[in-house]
């Protein structure tokens, strides 16, 4: 019996994004992400709205690069985790402390890892 598990990266859209800056933010393409979340017109995403951003058959941890104005509040909402679990996987020591152009694990490809 074979089993294959696939793991899926989400990411919830923000005000005043659009396809092609969430594709080259997760390093995909805009056909990828149209194809995933059975878009209909990639020119109508909304805010709040959770997308699929990739799609992968071999483990792997997600990363974000923190922009100007971002919070680990955010920043967790965005990926549907948690500032805990950002706290730990990143090991942060001032929650309130992040800073532009920081890489920070957002999701964690191993179930064991929350």
């Amino acid at each position: 019996m074979t089993t294959q598990t696939t793991h899926l990266t989400h990411y919830t859209v923000q005000r005043g994004d659009t396809l092609s800056a969430i594709a080259e933010m997760f390093g995909t393409t805009v056909e990828k992400l149209v194809k995933w979340n059975r878009i209909e017109d990639e020119d109508l995403i909304h805010p709040g709205q959770r997308l699929i951003v990739a799609e992968d058959d071999s483990p792997q941890d997600t990363i974000y690069t923190v922009k100007a104005g971002d919070t680990l509040g955010a920043i967790a909402e965005m990926f549907g985790t948690t500032v805990e679990r950002l706290v730990k996987w990143n090991r942060i020591k001032d929650p309130d402390l992040i800073h532009p152009d920081q890489r920070l694990v957002v999701a964690k490809s191993d179930t064991t890892a929350a």
